[in-house]
């Protein structure tokens, strides 16, 4: 049995929003609880936001962080692209079909959360999701306070970097960074959509793709159709870039 968490990343001036499945295999919420003790904040009373400003905050910087190496450590990533928010909800069940029927969830009985305003009601919610076929096995939990359901937390961060690294595939993001332990030169300006990419390649559901033509496809991995779906109201040029950033995976050497 798997976890599977979603929330989404608006950009609506950018021509699309972006919803993501944070999916564990193990209930993370006793680890994460403890992760945002240890960070210096009550899990009773706060909740991390992508889209709080952390510049001047390194509490929150900590937290971030330790929240990326978490995802590294035990997620699994599926994404989808729409354009109009009354379309996440029915689009991110439509992935979370395309998701379960990969070889490491197929069969198997599944808990399903979704944040608070994916779906103009929980009614609405639950009569969608009993129309989808394949869904039966899962457990869905509608209208959830990502204050008290943890795994939340980490699908808002997850669909922000997801956001960011497609409103980079789009040029919408030139800024560039430092990082250390890179591999690379210490003064050396790294793209930060490269750098988000470098950090998350590994965790999108995937397949190996069949009959790989040569060595350096034999490092490439498909995303889609498990861990990406593009919906029918997505212009042309969102969905060329969103299937460019996230449709294959290349799980190679980058230095």
């Amino acid at each position: 049995m798997a976890h599977f968490y979603l929330d989404d990343s608006k950009h609506h001036t950018r021509g699309f929003s972006l919803a993501a499945f944070a999916i564990c295999e193990t209930d993370p919420q006793a680890e994460l609880t403890s992760v945002l003790r240890e960070n210096g904040f009550d899990p009773s009373v706060y909740e991390f936001k992508s889209s709080a400003p952390i510049k001047d905050n390194p509490g929150q910087q900590r937290l971030r962080n330790h929240l990326k190496w978490f995802i590294r450590r035990n997620c699994k990533i599926a994404v989808c692209v729409v354009e109009g928010d009354g379309n996440i909800g029915p689009a991110s069940l439509r992935l979370l079909q395309k998701a379960i029927a990969h070889k490491r969830f197929k069969g198997q009985r599944h808990e399903v959360y979704f944040d608070q305003g994916l779906f103009s009601s929980r009614q609405t919610a639950q009569r969608i999701a009993s129309e989808c076929v394949g869904l039966e096995k899962c457990s869905f939990h509608f209208e959830q306070d990502s204050r008290s359901v943890a795994g939340i937390q980490v699908a808002d961060l997850v669909a922000h970097l997801c956001g960011t690294l497609l409103l980079d595939a789009l040029g919408h993001i030139d800024k560039k960074v430092k990082i250390k332990n890179s591999g690379y030169p210490q003064d050396l300006d790294i793209e930060l959509g490269f750098e988000l990419w470098a950090d998350l390649r590994y965790e999108f559901l995937s397949v190996a793709k069949p009959n790989p033509d040569d060595e350096f496809d034999m490092s490439v991995v498909a995303v889609e159709p498990h861990g990406l779906f593009i919906h029918e109201s997505v212009g042309e040029p969102v969905a060329e870039a969103a299937r460019k950033r996230f449709g294959e995976m290349y799980l190679g050497c980058i230095h």
